[in-house]
């Protein structure tokens, strides 16, 4: 019972459970946003002291060419099919890029022309790394890919040419 006059109050609510001052939100976020902004700057200023050699992979010198290159004829083309894939082996095998990636074939860029006089010279051989050329061209090296790379020679699991 409440005596006459007096009002019934509810009690007071309970405080509120402690928060972080505005004050600690504000400086939580500002080093948040400082530190996604300044992170590129500081990796820049980490890699600009590191030795840019210690970046790059290991790079070995090119291999030695497995062929001799023929000599050309007098108008530039090789005489014969051979001396062609003999002067293509010897261009893939001196650069890691072209062995992994050629496959030397040959054509014999003569063509025999209607209303022309017979030629001399019918013996203009080409090479190409790849057969893009059209069907003229024709494979150099029939080899075992599992033995052998893609000009004949035997494969030494141990000592590649390029690793």
């Amino acid at each position: 019972l409440t005596p006459e006059g007096a009002q019934w109050r509810r009690p007071p609510p309970p405080p509120p459970p402690k928060s972080p001052t505005k004050l600690h939100i504000y400086s939580h976020r500002t080093l948040h946003m400082a530190l996604r902004t300044l992170a590129p700057v500081l990796v820049a200023v980490v890699l600009a002291f590191v030795d840019a050699s210690l970046l790059r992979a290991h790079q070995a010198p090119p291999p030695d060419p497995a062929a001799e290159v023929p000599a050309k004829t007098e108008d530039g083309s090789y005489k014969s099919k051979l001396d062609a894939c003999t002067a293509c082996k010897a261009a893939a095998t001196g650069s890691c890029a072209m062995y992994k990636s050629c496959v030397c074939y040959a054509t014999n860029a003569f063509f025999q022309f209607v209303g022309i006089p017979n030629a001399n010279d019918t013996e203009n051989f080409a090479w190409a790394c790849g057969n893009e050329g059209g069907s003229k061209y024709e494979l150099c090296f029939t080899v075992n890919e599992l033995y052998e790379d893609a000009f004949g020679d035997k494969i030494d699991p141990n000592n590649l040419k390029c690793p």
